[in-house]
């Protein structure tokens, strides 16, 4: 899934100005989803001239970057679901491409958003999880089921787990009338301030559920109060390719809710002239990048970071959690098709620092 991220970057470029006085072409919409064995109708081409006014993009060809799961007619750019996946739809015009993302789903469909849940002993949470169904009656009906184990148990209804002692990852299995998917528990035991993990997916027009190591601090903001950030990495090699970062402005010194509002391109925390986001927080916010390609997508309003446990370790404290956000990506930052899911849970060292944030 992280190697289709890099195709679909381009899916959702959006912007249609004209680098290099080439001109542009842009599909709409560039996110758009059908059932296996059902029918969307062609995309709609936009196309600007270079020097920068819109005009007819004349002949289209169009072409399917995998027939197998979305196949296109390519005079009519007409698309048919086939099997289940992702595809890149391109629209070919005046010796331009233009691009588009297709999800297939099958009539009965189990999206896990997280593969993997970290927590610690003690810890309680709900499986996140989404069945799609196509219109026919009745609903799905969905359970969930692990092996006989020591370290969690989850409940057969609702798909929440209880951490008991360490271990994992143990697999639990979420059943939808004859589907099934499998994802893994890892129930932690730090004894230091080192060996964080995190775990998240991101969805919409960039794919990927990937884990890495994690840290999280309570430091001193340049406010002089005391400000909280948990930073995860995806780092496979050890070459970090993926970022995610959640920011509070006052410190998390105890399990709860916490809210994660908004962040604007104006805000930007890797700008040198903008407003330094991290030091001086206005507001609880979150960001997830991707560095090649280079993608970004900002929180907006209404996420939550859910601390479930912050204990006693030597030199420090571990704390474990989840989190539910949706981001904008800051280069279609205007367009709802840019919005991402983005879902995690951790288990990290919490860490104090007195040193002022710079």
């Amino acid at each position: 899934m992280f190697a289709l991220l890099g195709t679909i970057a381009l899916a959702a470029c959006g912007d249609l100005g004209v680098p290099g006085g080439r001109g542009a072409v842009g599909v709409s919409p560039v996110l758009d989803s059908v059932f296996v064995g059902d029918r969307l109708p062609p995309r709609r081409v936009l196309y600007v001239t270079p020097n920068g006014n819109p005009a007819s993009p004349g002949q289209v060809i169009w072409a399917s970057s995998d027939t197998a799961i979305a196949w296109i007619d390519s005079l009519s750019g007409g698309i048919t679901g086939r099997k289940r996946g992702a595809a890149l739809i391109t629209a070919r015009a005046q010796g331009l491409t233009g691009l588009a993302l297709i999800v297939v789903s099958d009539t009965l469909d189990i999206t896990l958003l997280l593969d993997t849940v970290y927590v610690l002993p003690g810890d309680t949470m709900t499986v996140p999880v989404v069945v799609l169904k196509s219109n026919e009656p009745p609903p799905a009906t969905v359970w969930f089921k692990a092996p006989s184990n020591s370290a969690y148990s989850i409940d057969s209804a609702s798909g929440r787990i209880t951490a008991l002692a360490p271990g994992g990852p143990i697999p639990y299995i979420v059943h939808a009338d004859s589907l099934a998917d499998t994802g893994a528990v890892y129930v932690m035991h730090l004894a230091d301030t080192t060996g964080g993990k995190i775990f998240y997916s991101v969805s919409g027009t960039a794919i990927t559920h990937v884990g890495g190591p994690a840290h999280a601090a309570n430091f001193v903001a340049t406010s002089g109060r005391r400000a909280f950030q948990l930073t995860g990495t995806f780092a496979p090699n050890g070459v970090t390719t993926q970022r995610i970062k959640i920011t509070q402005p006052d410190s998390v010194i105890s399990a709860g809710v916490y809210a994660i509002d908004s962040l604007s391109p104006d805000e930007d925390p890797f700008s040198s002239t903008a407003p330094p986001a991290t030091c001086a927080a206005p507001r609880p916010w979150a960001l997830w990048s991707a560095l090649n390609p280079d993608i970004v997508g900002y929180s907006r309003r209404g996420g939550t970071l859910v601390v479930m446990r912050i204990d006693s370790v030597p030199n420090g404290q571990v704390i474990s959690g989840h989190f539910s956000f949706t981001a904008q990506r800051i280069n279609i930052y205007a367009d709802p098709l840019g919005l991402l899911s983005i879902t995690g849970s951790f288990v990290v060292p919490l860490t104090s620092s007195t040193t002022v944030c710079r």
